[in-house]
C-alpha cells in the first residue's frame, strides 16, 4: 500500500509539472505575438497586428490584450468586433477588480455604438432542422429577425435544411451605422424519385411450338427426303406393276405360240414384244426407285428432329380392275 501511494503521488507531481509546462509554453508564445502585434499596430499595419493579438489572447487570455485587440479592431474599420472585445473585455477587467480597465473598455464600447452597422436575418418560412449561416459561422433560430451588429463589408448567408436545396444570398454593408435586411424565402424542396418496383425474375418454359425460321433448313431436308423417298415408292410399285404386266404378256404370248422360235401368230408376238418392253421398264423402274427411296431415306435420318412429326407414306396397291398409288402424310 505504501509503494502504491508513492507511486500515484509520484505521478501526480509528474502530470502537474506538465500541466505548468504546457501552461508556460502558452504563455511564453502568447507573450511573444502580444509584443509583434504591438510592434505592428504601432506601424499601423492593423489588418497584420490584429489576428496576433487575438491569438495571444486565445493562448493566455486577459483584459489588457483583449483592450489592445479592441483598439486594434477599431482602428481596422471593424468596428462590431472591437465593440464586442470592449464588452469581454470589461467583464474579464470586473472579474479581476481592475476597476480601471473595466471603465476603459466600457467607454470605449459606448462610444462606438452609434456607429454600428446592422443585417438583420429574416427567414420567411423557417421548416424543420433548418440551418442558416453568416460568413460560415451559424445562426440560432433566436437571432433570426433580430438587428445583429457587423463589420462594414460583405457578408454571405445560407440557409439549408434535410431535403430542401441549399439558398444563398451576399449582402454588402457599405458603410458603419447602416442596417441591412436579408430575407431569406421558402426553401425549395428537393424533387423526390419515386423507388422503381422490384421486377420478379420471368422463367420461361421451353414448349414446343410452330416451326421457326432458325429450323427451316432441317424441316426442309426432311420434306424433301420424304418426296424423294416418296417418288422411289413410287418407282418400285411402277416397276412392280409393269413386271406384273410383263410377267401377263409373256404368258399370253407361250398359250399361243408355247415353242420357241417363228410363230405364225401376229397376236402372239405383240404380246412377246410387250412383253419385253414392259420388263425393260420394270427393271428400271425398281433401279431408279430403290435409289430415290435409299436417298431419301438417308435425307430423313440425319435432318435434326423437330417437335412436330411431319411423314409421307406411299404405298403401291393392286385391286381386280388395276394397280394404283396409295399416298398419306401429315405436315
Amino acid at each position: 500500500m505504501r509503494r502504491a501511494w508513492i507511486v500515484a503521488a509520484a505521478i501526480a507531481v509528474a502530470t502537474a509539472d506538465a500541466g505548468t509546462a504546457l501552461a508556460a509554453g502558452d504563455e511564453a508564445a502568447a507573450e511573444a505575438l502580444f509584443v509583434e502585434a504591438k510592434k505592428l499596430a504601432g506601424q499601423k499595419k492593423y489588418a497584420e497586428a490584429c489576428p496576433k493579438f487575438a491569438e495571444s489572447n486565445r493562448l493566455d487570455r486577459g483584459a489588457g490584450t483583449m483592450i489592445h485587440l479592441g483598439d486594434c479592431y477599431e482602428k481596422n474599420h471593424q468596428l462590431a468586433s472591437a465593440w464586442a472585445t470592449y464588452k469581454e473585455a470589461a467583464s474579464a477587467a470586473q472579474a479581476l477588480g481592475r476597476k480601471d480597465w473595466e471603465k476603459l473598455a466600457t467607454q470605449r464600447a459606448n462610444a462606438l455604438e452609434p456607429k454600428l452597422a446592422h443585417l438583420t436575418i429574416k427567414v420567411e418560412s423557417p421548416v424543420e432542422k433548418m440551418t442558416v449561416t453568416r460568413d460560415g459561422t451559424e445562426v440560432s433560430s433566436a437571432s433570426w429577425g433580430l438587428p445583429i451588429p457587423v463589420d462594414a463589408g460583405e457578408h454571405k448567408v445560407r440557409a439549408s435544411a434535410p431535403g430542401y436545396r441549399e439558398a444563398a444570398f451576399s449582402s454588402t454593408v457599405a458603410k458603419d451605422g447602416q442596417a441591412v435586411d436579408v430575407v431569406v424565402p421558402r426553401l425549395v424542396a428537393e424533387p423526390t424519385v419515386a423507388a422503381a418496383p422490384p421486377v420478379a425474375p420471368v422463367v420461361l418454359a421451353a414448349e414446343p411450338g410452330p416451326a421457326t425460321p432458325d429450323r427451316a433448313p432441317s424441316s426442309s431436308q426432311r420434306t424433301i427426303g420424304l418426296v424423294v423417298g416418296g417418288v422411289g415408292v413410287a418407282g418400285l410399285a411402277v416397276g412392280a406393276v409393269t413386271g406384273l404386266m410383263a410377267i401377263g404378256k409373256k404368258n399370253d404370248a407361250k398359250d399361243v405360240c408355247p415353242n420357241d422360235g417363228a410363230c405364225a401368230s401376229q397376236g402372239a408376238v405383240d404380246s412377246a414384244d410387250s412383253a419385253r418392253t414392259l420388263g425393260t421398264v420394270s427393271t428400271i423402274g425398281f433401279l431408279a426407285g430403290g435409289a430415290l427411296l435409299v436417298g431419301g431415306a438417308a435425307l430423313v435420318l440425319t435432318a435434326p428432329k423437330q417437335p412436330r412429326r411431319t411423314g409421307l407414306r406411299i404405298l403401291p396397291t393392286a385391286g381386280r380392275t388395276g394397280a394404283g398409288l396409295d399416298i398419306a402424310g401429315v405436315f
